[in-house]
């Protein structure tokens, strides 16, 4: 048999560092994240993996809701400016973790997107019951890790102001939050559009700043909109164009997405909805007048996830049975 030479140059097996990364800035790291975001998907990918992942996204749950008014399928609870207030201080938490564990952008968003789908399924059943809401935000973030990274942190590293969950509590919110979306956690994200559409719109000469402003769109709409009202290709498509230096009318902008043949599939109506509340100077946010009584935590409850009876404590009501009480599962 004839011999293999499998003599390497040591060179060749070291790897090329030399500490300056360790000094980079957080813009930096943001800057190589996008640049990892642009060669996640080949630009000669075909319309046809793109309608595919289209076609995925829209298997989710949806409400179809209009982003420019409130619809009537917005349940009583979703309504309530306590629960708006509460989902923008857990979307906001999950968004300061990822800077804290220097997760990547499509583990954050995840995050959100479970966040809100267990709503579109489940109610919180009153305003006091808010440590549910901030469990729910770890299991949330905690399951999204476990899907897009390398290494995850302990569940006790997720920390959350004035509450102390213990493993348990997480661990079982965890399978009320897996059962509740039926283990259908591999969503699709904006992100998985980005490299595509900005080779679509003929972006791609101009990335150095398009992609990193195009993230800060799609994770500053997070905070304002219930991401299961608006498809991540409608996300996607608004946030390239809201980071463009250019600005469109409602007719510039279907004219520019009806000139790429994929994007037919998108909702113009949509997608203008979604620029025109990113490049408004002041979004329209939840009230925040009550955000610190309704988030702020009694005396009495400054660790829930040792004094409550988690046989007693889940919180969280089926949409369609809303007086059937839910039990959180059992974790041996």
């Amino acid at each position: 048999m004839e011999d293999v030479d499998y003599s390497v140059s040591i060179a060749n097996l070291i790897c090329q560092e030399n500490g300056i990364d360790l000094d980079a800035d957080d813009g930096e790291e943001e800057r190589h994240e996008m640049i990892i975001l642009l060669k996640d998907v080949d630009l000669s990918e075909t319309e046809e993996y793109m309608e595919k992942l289209i076609f995925r996204e829209s298997s989710f749950e949806s409400r179809g809701h209009d982003l420019l008014s409130c619809s009537d399928s917005y349940s009583s609870v979703v309504a309530e400016d306590w629960f708006e207030c509460a989902r923008l201080t857990s979307v906001q938490w999950i968004l300061q973790m990822r800077d804290c564990f220097c997760f990547n952008s499509k583990t954050a968003y995840l995050a959100v997107a479970y966040f809100d789908r267990f709503f579109v399924r489940r109610q919180i059943s009153d305003k006091e019951k808010l440590w549910a809401i901030r469990l729910l935000s770890v299991a949330c973030l905690s399951l999204a890790a476990k899907m897009e990274e390398h290494s995850v942190p302990a569940l006790s590293d997720y920390q959350i102001d004035g509450y102390a969950f213990n493993n348990k509590a997480i661990q079982r919110m965890e399978l009320l939050v897996l059962t509740t979306l039926e283990w259908r956690m591999s969503s699709v994200t904006p992100f998985d559009y980005l490299s595509y559409f900005t080779y679509k719109f003929q972006y791609e000469h101009g990335t150095k700043d398009l992609i990193p402003n195009a993230v800060r769109y799609i994770f500053a709409i997070t905070e304002v909109i219930n991401v299961v009202d608006c498809r991540p290709s409608t996300i996607a498509a608004a946030a390239l164009l809201a980071a463009s230096s250019e600005r469109y009318t409602k007719e510039l902008l279907e004219s520019k997405i009806s000139s790429i043949s994929l994007c037919g599939s998108l909702e113009k109506e949509h997608v203008y909805a979604c620029y025109s509340m990113m490049t408004v100077e002041s979004p329209k946010k939840p009230k925040r007048t009550k955000r610190g009584a309704s988030s702020d935590l009694s005396a009495n409850h400054s660790s829930i996830g040792d004094a409550i009876d988690l046989a007693d404590s889940a919180s969280f009501t089926g949409s369609r049975e809303k007086r059937r009480r839910l039990q959180l599962p059992n974790i041996q």
